[in-house]
């Protein structure tokens, strides 16, 4: 069983703003630079977010030729999901 991610990984406002787009998303996958078109932010900062983001298993990538795409971890869902219902 993984160790649950910390919650640096999930509290910045800009890594929020990735989590809801990944969620309102039909098929629940952006591509990198849908991602930066999306939430305006820089190449630099947007990678370091999405790094951090995966370090603490709230996403996952996946290289496809010239492209990289994310999505939300299922582990890390069904997770959040525990969590708030203890609450």
């Amino acid at each position: 069983m993984k160790i649950f991610q910390p919650a640096c990984a999930r509290a910045h406002p800009r890594r929020m703003l990735i989590v809801r787009l990944l969620c309102e998303i039909v098929g629940g996958e952006f591509y990198f630079g849908k991602l930066q078109a999306k939430t305006d932010i820089r190449q630099s900062s947007l990678r370091h977010h999405l790094r951090e983001m995966e370090r603490g298993w709230l996403i996952t990538r996946q290289r496809r030729g010239q492209e990289v795409y994310y999505k939300l971890s299922p582990d890390s869902l069904l997770h959040s999901m525990d969590r708030l219902f203890e609450i």
